[in-house]
């Protein structure tokens, strides 16, 4: 893992994967530290960045940022840097599915002590009257009355993906408790708030485990 102390960070990027058929894992992760050692770790502005994994054989990267420029940035320098190159090749392309998010509520914490990501998004429902103020009002509130009731639980973002899309963001102690914490949303009055802003048929969710 990469992590860098260069105070607040304001948006998180997100991308998942599946590798090229006959890819080793170990291959490609040696190929992802060369990437987050030669390329990531000179960037300026990039804070954090996480090789993660599911349990379905799919990877992904995290990468937290101090600003959009500097996530801009190194997104534009990745392509031509010499790192990149082996490891796009180990990649399916068809199956890249890349997130930006603007994380709501002003620039936060670098988070810490955590092994699991739990990443989801999901777009409002029609009808309701959401608002991004109410949003983060029950997201405050569910920071303060129900996750503040593990100790597992690491820290909390909502994040802007684009004009009609929202991510909830999860950094956990392990992936256990990401799955144990995320079931008890349901039933939850304070969680059961935010769970009835958003269409279930949109929601996109997934626990991702660190790997580098």
């Amino acid at each position: 893992m990469l992590r860098r102390e260069l105070g607040p960070v304001a948006v998180m990027g997100f991308a998942r994967y599946r590798l090229v058929e006959g890819t080793k894992p170990a291959e490609f992760l040696q190929a992802a530290v060369n990437w987050q050692e030669q390329f990531l770790a000179k960037c300026d502005g990039i804070a954090m960045h996480c090789v993660l994994g599911n349990l379905d054989g799919e990877f992904a990267d995290a990468i937290l940022a101090t600003d959009q420029k500097s996530f801009g940035l190194m997104a534009e320098a990745h392509p031509s840097h010499p790192a990149s190159e082996p490891l796009m090749g180990m990649l399916d392309r068809d199956s890249i599915r890349l997130t930006g998010n603007q994380l709501l509520g002003g620039p936060k914490e670098l988070p810490s002590g955590f092994s699991c990501i739990e990443f989801g998004t999901f777009r409002p429902s029609n009808g309701t009257g959401f608002s991004e103020s109410g949003m983060m009002a029950v997201s405050d509130a569910i920071e303060q009355q129900y996750l503040a009731g593990f100790s597992e639980s690491r820290a909390h973002f909502m994040g802007k993906v684009d004009d009609g899309t929202y991510s909830e963001i999860a950094f956990v102690e392990t992936s256990g408790a990401a799955r144990k914490i995320c079931g008890g949303y349901v039933g939850d009055e304070t969680c059961q708030g935010l769970l009835n802003m958003f269409e279930p048929e949109t929601v996109d969710l997934d626990f991702w485990h660190v790997l580098a």
